[in-house]
């Protein structure tokens, strides 16, 4: 078969380069685009997140959970989820803690632990910066007063 194609005239070949025979290009239908990771990625990282919340996250586990470098894990996460990798994260850590503020007794020095943080400075800075007030003012606020917990809107 060759370069010269099915019937020696190289038109198979010409084609397959978006040339015509003639030498004049031609448009090829275009493929599809697709930004962000796909499905199968996005449910093997979110799996990979939430099986491992309480320990070290990282970049390079997660790029190599989906496959790929990094570096282009990196940019295919932040256009799938609008966030880096590190944020999401933080997010789903503050969200958890929410939970188990909201659920449990636990001190919230359990609570970080549980949820991944280095310590509880660490805790009530990063849910601070992410929800506005500190862990313990909002487990107040999260309670009515006959003592229950209310079910509010995790992170505003």
């Amino acid at each position: 078969m060759g370069e010269t194609g099915l019937n020696g005239s190289g038109v198979d070949e010409a084609h397959r380069h978006g040339v015509s025979p003639s030498g004049e290009g031609h448009a090829l239908p275009a493929w599809p685009r697709w930004s962000g990771l796909l499905p199968w990625q996005v449910m093997r990282v979110r799996d990979y997140v939430e099986r491992h919340l309480e320990g070290r996250l990282s970049v390079a586990a997660a790029a190599e959970r989906a496959k790929l470098s990094p570096s282009y894990f990196s940019r295919r996460f932040r256009q799938s989820f609008g966030q880096t990798f590190p944020r999401f994260v933080a997010r789903r850590r503050i969200e958890r803690a929410q939970s188990m503020m909201i659920r449990s007794s636990c001190t919230l020095c359990e609570i970080a632990a549980a949820c991944g943080f280095s310590d509880q400075a660490h805790f009530t800075r990063t849910f601070g910066q992410m929800v506005g007030e500190t862990p313990a003012r909002w487990r107040e606020t999260a309670v009515d007063r006959e003592g229950r917990r209310v079910p509010i809107a995790l992170i505003p």
